[in-house]
């Protein structure tokens, strides 16, 4: 890994819902004593709170990567816990963020790491929501496709059943539909011969379809206050940094379209970054890497990927770092 730019940013990224696996990061959770015990807490703290075990649920020896990993109420908080603990890794390795990215749940991760909610306070909110959205949205559906937003509007079928929940680069946007219309949605796909794969999301987030959570989502939240983060937590919602966050501003996040591409934009023209992309699928590394122009100084480099090596991609990244 060739070191960046020292004049660049660090910017920590994180991703939401769909970038979940069974036994994520389990080499680091065997290997990096830090990764373990913030996986750990988070641990104690929903066995208390919510009588399930996450490290059960992800690093079940009875499944493989490759099962469906979208039972709500546990991805839900695993995924927060997981990108969590990558970078409280990280700074214990010396390596600080001098910018945050969040994606969709990721911005939670963001304003937690931030400290504008503790870790604690932000884990309970994020496992209170898969019940939220149960009690009142209809099953539903996401679907990443590899096409510009603008072919909804080409296709009477998509444009009929569906809504962009996000837009996360020239050629990649995310198409939200109720459960439903889902084998219509991927037949039109399939006919208009278009790459796509359905997440493994059980709501369709970032559209009208959980309007219907709005006032529960804000009862159960609540009781959050916020305070000043300690770096720039750029919101892909926004497309902005969070400057003060708010109630109304964590709904935004889980019931807006998701704008990755006009924030990447925005802080390409403040300068860019040396993009840390900390999902768990290395996945915000790829979009970036489609949108960084050629004369950009900013890289992108993904730390976790479901076929392994965590422990080598952490090895170049410190020594990249130095």
């Amino acid at each position: 890994m060739v070191p960046p730019s020292p004049s660049l940013p660090v910017a920590f990224c994180f991703a939401g819902q769909g970038s979940q696996y069974h036994h994520m990061a389990a080499d680091l959770m065997g290997a990096e004593p830090v990764f373990r015990q913030w996986m750990e807490i988070g641990e104690k703290i929903l066995r208390r709170t919510h009588g399930f075990s996450p490290l059960e649920r992800i690093y079940d020896r009875a499944k493989s990567i490759g099962d469906q990993f979208d039972r709500l109420e546990h991805t839900h908080p695993s995924l927060f816990m997981t990108q969590f603990a990558t970078a409280k890794m990280l700074q214990a390795m010396g390596m600080r963020p001098d910018m945050l990215l969040g994606v969709s749940l990721g911005e939670f991760v963001s304003m937690s790491l931030a400290g504008m909610i503790p870790f604690e306070t932000a884990l309970h909110a994020v496992a209170r929501q898969p019940a939220v959205f149960a009690a009142t949205s209809p099953p539903g559906a996401l679907i990443a496709v590899l096409a510009p937003e603008s072919l909804r509007a080409r296709s009477h079928v998509l444009s009929q059943v569906t809504e962009v929940a996000g837009t996360n680069a020239e050629r990649h946007c995310v198409l939200a539909c109720l459960a439903t219309d889902t084998e219509r949605v991927t037949d039109e796909l399939r006919r208009l011969d278009v790459a796509f794969q359905r997440l493994p999301v059980p709501f369709a987030f970032h559209s009208r379809w959980v309007e219907a959570a709005r006032e529960r989502y804000n009862a159960s939240v609540a009781d959050l206050s916020f305070q000043s983060p300690f770096w720039p937590v750029w919101s892909a919602c926004l497309a902005r940094p969070i400057e003060a966050a708010d109630h109304g501003a964590t709904w935004r996040i889980v019931r807006d379209p998701m704008r990755l591409r006009a924030t990447i934009a925005a802080i390409e023209a403040a300068g860019g970054a040396f993009y840390v992309d900390l999902s768990p699928t290395g996945s915000l590394a790829a979009i970036l890497r489609q949108e960084l122009s050629a004369e950009s100084p900013s890289r992108a480099v993904a730390l976790l990927s479901p076929f392994g090596g965590n422990l080598k991609r952490l090895a170049d990244l410190q020594k990249a770092c130095r």
